[in-house]
């Protein structure tokens, strides 16, 4: 139980971090489509920001829905 507690700022951290992630590289995506700019490594690299925010936001409430059981 007292673990449980201990770990959980950091599920809060990693949660709001994801969000910033899917966030801000949601948005410089967007910026960089009405630039019309190519689609170099910065693009690729964007796209993968915003993949690993949602996947940290997907294990954020896959472990809540896991610890009710």
């Amino acid at each position: 139980m007292e673990e449980e507690e201990n770990r959980n700022p950091r599920k809060n951290w990693d949660f709001m971090i994801g969000i910033a992630l899917v966030l801000f590289g949601s948005f410089r995506l967007y910026q960089r489509t009405l630039a019309e700019s190519g689609w170099d490594y910065r693009a690729i690299l964007t796209i993968l920001f915003i993949a690993y925010g949602g996947f940290l936001i997907y294990r954020h409430f896959q472990n809540q829905d896991s610890n009710k059981n």
